[in-house]
């Protein structure tokens, strides 16, 4: 085995062993050591956006708008480049897909530098076992949908542009199923502005519930089918819960601190907006088909 094969071996092993994010630090300090770099950087990117996710080890040496300067040739998936005197560069657009992925290596003047096949080989390798672990990252609800446990629904990895890193098939699966399949390469809606702060948030498409969370410079989105308890505020899914339970309105306005007449106006909000007129209605629409879905 060459130290090529023994480098590319590694990385797949470094992937499986932690989050996307670790692996990414990890995979350059690989890099760095079989290459013979004083230090390495990946920057991935959606093609109509500028931010990504840029990660440097051991130190930053380099700028995203110096790395955005660097593009593959026109028909061409990879390509290996000379950033500046003292970095090599080595970036890759796969096919079907809308990510730019720029390597950059930093070295000492005249030191000898690794040759073009073997940058190209270990760099595509590198991006692939980084998305098998982003891929890991958003197939864990789908493992416990399968085992009928409590989940947030299926999950995507993307930025704000909407270009997508990593999709589970249950996501694929439920947009073609709400008639939203498109590109695989990018989300088919736009994510508003109010849910791509640190906070986050959860958003209606066309049949969709979204729930969107910062993950880094990323967003982790959950989607699912929309439930009866989307339609009430969060104050009034706690009662509805609560009322399907079979609590009194004392018992809750004792539970959660407010008056009982409060509490039965909250319930009269809930009858009006999930149209129903009795707590046995109630009962029935949360509880005879439970989903594992929360």
């Amino acid at each position: 085995m060459d130290g090529t094969d023994a480098l590319i071996n590694a990385l797949y092993s470094a992937a499986a062993e932690g989050d996307w994010q670790s692996y990414r630090g990890r995979a350059l300090n690989l890099l760095c050591e079989s290459l013979g770099a004083s230090a390495a950087a990946w920057w991935s990117r959606g093609i109509r956006g500028s931010e990504g996710e840029l990660t440097q080890q051991p130190q930053a040496f380099v700028t995203a708008p110096a790395l955005d300067q660097l593009a593959p040739p026109e028909g061409r998936e990879t390509a290996v480049l000379e950033a500046s005197p003292t970095v090599l560069a080595f970036v890759y657009l796969p096919a079907d897909s809308e990510l730019l992925h720029t390597l950059a290596l930093q070295y000492p003047l005249r030191a000898k530098r690794p040759a073009e096949p073997a940058l190209e080989r270990a760099g595509v390798h590198l991006c692939a076992a980084g998305a098998l672990s982003m891929l890991q990252f958003v197939r864990r609800d789908d493992w416990l949908h399968a085992m009928g446990r409590a989940n947030r629904g299926s999950a995507a990895l993307v930025d704000a542009s909407g270009a997508v890193y990593a999709v589970s098939g249950r996501f694929r699966g439920l947009l073609e199923e709400t008639g939203h399949a498109g590109d695989a390469a990018r989300l088919p809606f736009t994510l508003p502005e109010s849910v791509l702060g640190e906070e986050g948030g959860e958003h209606m498409d066309g049949g969709l519930h979204l729930r969107i969370a910062r993950c880094s410079n990323l967003y982790l989105v959950h989607a699912r089918k929309p439930l009866p308890l989307d339609a009430l505020s969060p104050r009034e899914q706690e009662i509805a819960r609560a009322l399907s339970n079979g609590k009194t309105l004392k018992s809750i306005a004792r539970q959660y601190g407010i008056a009982v007449s409060t509490v039965a106006n909250h319930t009269t909000r809930i009858y009006r907006k999930l149209a129903i007129y009795r707590r046995e209605d109630l009962i029935e629409l949360l509880h005879l088909k439970p989903s594992t879905v929360r």
